[in-house]
């Protein structure tokens, strides 16, 4: 009886080959099914971790915030933004304030001139009234001036009126507005030698120097009951 080594060899080979490919399988499944509950678990903890939720409502959160703020901030400029009408507007009620100034400043000017005008006039006629006489028994005296236009300067003094010399008194600078409206000086043009009594209660004389010229004038004033200290007569002199 003989045996056949090669047939039972070649049947235990391939049951060891058949048991090593199972193994392999089996390893492989083993891994796939490792990899796949890793994996899972991984999405299901990390969908589910506190930390992780609150870190991405936080994110979203501030997103949201910041699109809303930006979106605030749109809608303010649109709103700050002036329109073409606006600016229109505005132009024409810039450019009609500067017409309105120009017009205004015109007239201004205007008024001053008719003033200056009408100053100048009376002047002229009051120069044109002046009467000047150089005929004078006083050495002294070089010309002597009235006028009919002169009148009473106004007072504020109430009746029975008392003629004072005293600096500053109502009355005293009455007396030197009187003086100037003969003479046509302000009180910086000229200086004031005297001012005293006239003669009498309601009469007064001022002797005056013109500053730029050296001229030297006697002013005569007379009080008008109610009215005032009205200038009467200017003489120029050659010495006060």
């Amino acid at each position: 009886m003989s045996l056949d080594f090669n047939k039972g060899g070649s049947r235990y080979g391939r049951t060891t080959k058949r048991k090593k490919t199972n193994m392999i399988l089996n390893i492989l499944i083993g891994v796939v099914f490792i990899f796949i509950v890793v994996l899972a678990s991984s999405l299901f903890f990390g969908k589910n971790d506190p930390a992780t939720d609150k870190e991405n409502q936080l994110a979203t959160g501030e997103q949201e915030l910041s699109e809303t703020e930006e979106k605030e901030a749109e809608q303010e400029s649109e709103e700050a933004a002036p329109t073409d009408e606006e600016e229109a507007e505005s132009e024409e009620a810039e450019e009609s304030a500067e017409k309105d100034a120009e017009e205004e400043k015109e007239k201004e000017e205007k008024d001053k001139d008719k003033e200056e005008e009408k100053e100048e006039e009376s002047n002229e006629a009051d120069d044109s009234e002046t009467e000047v006489s150089e005929n004078s028994d006083d050495p002294n005296v070089i010309k002597t001036m009235t006028n009919p236009g002169w009148g009473p300067v106004g007072t504020s003094q109430s009746e029975p009126h008392t003629s004072v010399y005293d600096e500053g008194h109502v009355d005293w600078d009455e007396k030197l507005k009187a003086v100037e409206a003969a003479t046509r000086l302000s009180s910086s043009d000229y200086t004031l030698i005297f001012l005293g009594n006239g003669g009498s209660e309601h009469s007064s004389i001022a002797s005056i120097k013109n500053k730029s010229t050296g001229e030297n004038f006697k002013v005569y004033l007379e009080w008008v009951t109610n009215k005032g200290w009205k200038p009467t007569k200017v003489e120029q002199v050659k010495s006060l």
